[in-house]
């Protein structure tokens, strides 16, 4: 017996090979940005305390440094808050929309932004309102528990830690399910949204039927495409880490350079600083993008080895031309 699960592999790699050999430096790059809102912060300083009402020694209370009121920290906290929530959520808007801008493009082996995006934003907004609802209701499932737990007179007792941990196992389970569903709903659903122009939930009703009586299969795929996901993770990891170490040299000894310069001058003072920290940044978004170009593979891999699946799977939603990369090829071995 032969399963798909293993079947698709050999597929994917053929197919990532065939769009990304021999390289070419736009298809890359049109990846690499796919892979920064595909792949997928702020905080506030620490303010120091003072005691109130109280003039140490006998510096007047008008001469001392004026802490801002309470208010307009909050109004602070409040604003940049409100506007890394809305960062979040523009970036995961545009990443819906990607999902089948990726599509789009390894089924045409040929990979374009900016048209694809517009054409797809009425279906990425049905696929960002439906991760928006998943993910409100996960937290929902999560957060009820512990405020009956702690927020209904419980307090922080032993018997509380013995009710947290079924709750523990609860929310594990619930992670691992709607983890699933995200997952089938990227990698089956998207692309049946898009080969029969349906909306999010009509697209759910045509793919859950191949789920239901293919179960095995899809079970195994999986647990397949999470351990592909976990060893290409890693393997990025090393060599984003090996990458940034050799990046590090130039822009350490540049750095150095320009610190002892400006030590020897009096001091590197602010323009220095500020040379400094542009450095750094130019630093980290170079160990950015070489993230980011290192992830290209593994994204048209793993997007790939979805959508062989699925072919595989149920013919009519074959957007890679496995079946009749399949039959083309028996048909040659029995030619031979």
């Amino acid at each position: 017996m032969s399963w798909i699960a293993f079947e698709a592999l050999s597929d994917a790699r053929q197919a990532t090979e065939d769009l990304l050999l021999p390289i070419d430096r736009g298809t890359w790059l049109r990846l690499a940005v796919l892979a920064f809102f595909l792949g997928g912060g702020g905080g506030a300083p620490a303010q120091g305390g003072g005691t109130s009402g109280t003039t140490p020694g006998d510096v007047p209370a008008e001469e001392l440094p004026q802490v801002p009121a309470v208010e307009s920290l909050l109004l602070v906290v409040v604003a940049v808050a409100l506007l890394a929530v809305a960062v979040v959520v523009a970036w995961m808007f545009v990443g819906a929309v990607m999902e089948f801008v990726l599509v789009t493009g390894l089924r045409d082996r040929e990979i374009h932004l900016r048209r694809p995006f517009r054409a797809n934003l009425g279906r990425g907004l049905w696929l960002f309102g439906f991760r928006l609802a998943l993910g409100l209701v996960g937290l929902a499932l999560v957060a009820v528990p512990l405020l009956a737990i702690f927020g209904l007179g419980f307090g922080v007792t032993p018997a509380a830690f013995l009710l947290v941990l079924p709750a523990v196992a609860v929310f594990g389970l619930v992670a691992l399910v709607f983890g699933v569903i995200n997952r089938l709903t990227t990698d089956f659903v998207v692309p049946a949204m898009l080969v029969e122009d349906r909306g999010i939930l009509d697209g759910w009703r045509r793919v859950w039927p191949l789920v239901r009586s293919e179960w095995k299969e899809v079970g195994l795929y999986v647990l397949l495409r999470f351990a592909l996901a976990m060893g290409a993770g890693f393997a990025v990891g090393i060599a984003t880490l090996l990458v940034g170490l050799v990046v590090a040299i130039p822009f350490a000894l540049v750095g150095g350079a320009v610190y002892l310069g400006l030590s020897a001058l009096g001091g590197p003072g602010l323009a220095g600083w500020v040379v400094l920290g542009l450095l750094g940044v130019l630093f980290l978004l170079s160990v950015l993008v070489a993230s980011l170009v290192l992830q290209v593979p593994v994204l048209a891999y793993l997007r790939y080895y979805a959508l062989s699946a699925l072919g595989r799977i149920d013919a009519t939603l074959d957007l890679v031309g496995v079946e009749t990369s399949s039959a083309d090829g028996d048909a040659e071995g029995g030619a031979a």
